[in-house]
C-alpha cells in the first residue's frame, strides 16, 4: 500500500497499489484494504455504491479469496492532481469449488486515488462487465427499447435476393430479425446468429407470429461454429466485421454463394471501398462495392455507408 508521497507517483506506483488493493479485496485483507480507502469512498458495480465501511465490513466476513486468478491487459494511467486514475481490463478465474469449478468473468476496473492525510487513498472504485459481456448488455438495452434503428430489411439485400434461387442463409448479427425474417418470408432457409438474448427473443416470437421458420442462435459470433461450405447466402449487415470473421465467412460459403455486406465506412473499424475487394480478390466476383451518403439503417441520419456484395466462385 502507498506510504506518505514525496513526490508524484509513476505510473507504475498507481499500478501496482491499484492491483494490491484489488488483490486485498480478493483475499478478505481488510486491514490492508481499509489503509487503502478513503474515509468517503464509494464502490460501485451494480445499483447504489457501497461506502466504505459496507465494504470493508463485506470483505471482513469473507472466508476464502473471491479469485484464483486473474489476467490484467489494457491498463491506463493518468497521473494529475490532484487524482490519480487507474482503468485496466482483467480476466478472472473464481475460486469456484471441486464440483463446478469456478466463473469466468471478462471485467474492468476503475479506481481514482486522492490525496488524504499524506497519503494517496482510494476515492472511488467500480467495475463493470467487459468484452462480448458488455456487446450483450449494451445491445439487449437497444433490443428492448427497439428505438435508433430501422425495423425494415436492408435495401441492398432486397435487390441481392431479388431474382435469385433460395437456399441456405446466414445472417450474422441477425439483432431482432428483420433481415433473417424477410430471407425466411422469401423461402430461404435462415440461421439468424446474434450475442445479444433480446434481439434473439424478439427475432423467435416474430417469427412465430409470421408463422416463418426460422432457426434462431443465441451466440458469439466470434466462437460459433460458421461451417464449411455450408451457405448459399451470408450476410454481415451493421453487424462485426474483422478480417478474421470474413476469413471465417469466406470459408463457411458454397461455390456461388452471395456475401452481402453493408455497414458505416467512416468508422474506425469499417472497410472502405476497396479494401474488400481485396480481401476478395482470390476465388470471388466482386458484384458490387461502392461508398455512398445515405440514410443509414442505424443510429444517424446520414453517413456515408459501404455496399458490398460478393460471390464466391
Amino acid at each position: 500500500m502507498p506510504a506518505t508521497p514525496v513526490a508524484l507517483p509513476t505510473e507504475a506506483d498507481v499500478i501496482r497499489w491499484s492491483h494490491d488493493a484489488i488483490d486485498a479485496w480478493d483475499r478478505g485483507d481488510a486491514a490492508t484494504l481499509g489503509a487503502a480507502l478513503s474515509e468517503g469512498s464509494w464502490d460501485w458495480e451494480d445499483g447504489a455504491p457501497d461506502g466504505r465501511e459496507a465494504v470493508l465490513a463485506g470483505v471482513a466476513k469473507r472466508k476464502s479469496p473471491v479469485f484464483a486468478k486473474r489476467i490484467w491487459s489494457n491498463e491506463h494511467v493518468q497521473v494529475r492532481e490532484p487524482f490519480l486514475i487507474f482503468v485496466g481490463g482483467a480476466k478472472e478465474h473464481e475460486a469456484g469449488n471441486d464440483v463446478h469449478g469456478g466463473y469466468d468473468m471478462d471485467g474492468s476496473y476503475s479506481l481514482v486515488w486522492c490525496r488524504e492525510g499524506g497519503a494517496y487513498k482510494i476515492a472511488f472504485w467500480s467495475w463493470h462487465v467487459a468484452g462480448s459481456g458488455a456487446t450483450r448488455l449494451s445491445f439487449n438495452e437497444i433490443f428492448r427499447n427497439g428505438t435508433g434503428f430501422s425495423k425494415e430489411p436492408n435495401q441492398l439485400l432486397i435487390d441481392t435476393v431479388a431474382k435469385g434461387k433460395p437456399g441456405a442463409a446466414l445472417d450474422v448479427g441477425m439483432g431482432q430479425g428483420r433481415n433473417a425474417l424477410y430471407l425466411a418470408s422469401r423461402g430461404w432457409r435462415v440461421t439468424g446468429v446474434d450475442l445479444s438474448d433480446e434481439g434473439v427473443r424478439a427475432a423467435r416470437e416474430a417469427a412465430v407470429a409470421k408463422h416463418l421458420k426460422l432457426d434462431a442462435v443465441n451466440a458469439d459470433v466470434e466462437t460459433y461454429d460458421l461451417g464449411v461450405a455450408k451457405w448459399d447466402l451470408v450476410t454481415l449487415i451493421y453487424a462485426p466485421h474483422d478480417r478474421p470473421l470474413l476469413e471465417r465467412v469466406k470459408k463457411s460459403m458454397k461455390a456461388g454463394a452471395l456475401l452481402v455486406y453493408d455497414s458505416f465506412a467512416d468508422e474506425d473499424d469499417s472497410f472502405a471501398a476497396g479494401k474488400l475487394a481485396a480481401l476478395f480478390k482470390d476465388g470471388f466476383d466482386v458484384l458490387r462495392d461502392e461508398v455512398v451518403e445515405t440514410t443509414p439503417d442505424w443510429k444517424r441520419d446520414r453517413a456515408k455507408v459501404e455496399h458490398f456484395v460478393a460471390r464466391k466462385r
